[in-house]
């Protein structure tokens, strides 16, 4: 998977940890995060982490057997131009901790079942 070269302030990513043998609504729950309203470097700071997961990238048929869990970030653009996505599928035992800190500090996304 080609490395990301920015995510501009418009760029919204949701994150879930996915997977694993119990279901705990708490703890699966997806998190958003809105690049809008962060420093440039912040900015930086969030796509270089994803750049660094990303050659530990997997089809999601390949994620999450037997208990182990997974993240599935969902990653929103846009331009004047054009708007796009893009998922990337990162196992648990391969995620950097700055990605886990991140699901684990980014708001829960209420709005994700409606």
């Amino acid at each position: 998977m080609k490395p990301l070269d920015s995510l501009e302030s418009n760029a919204v990513i949701e994150i879930y940890r996915e997977g694993g043998i119990a279901f705990i609504p708490k703890l699966s729950g997806p998190r958003r995060v809105e690049l809008s309203g962060m420093s440039d470097d912040k900015r930086r700071e969030i796509c270089q982490l994803i750049n660094q997961a990303l050659p530990h990238a997997q089809e999601k048929e390949n994620a999450g057997h037997g208990d182990q869990r997974y993240f599935r970030l969902e990653i929103y653009y846009a331009s004047a131009k054009h708007s796009a996505s893009l998922v990337v599928i990162i196992p648990e035992t391969e995620a950097p901790e700055e990605l886990v800190n991140l699901w684990k500090e980014a708001p829960p996304d209420d709005h994700s079942s409606e």
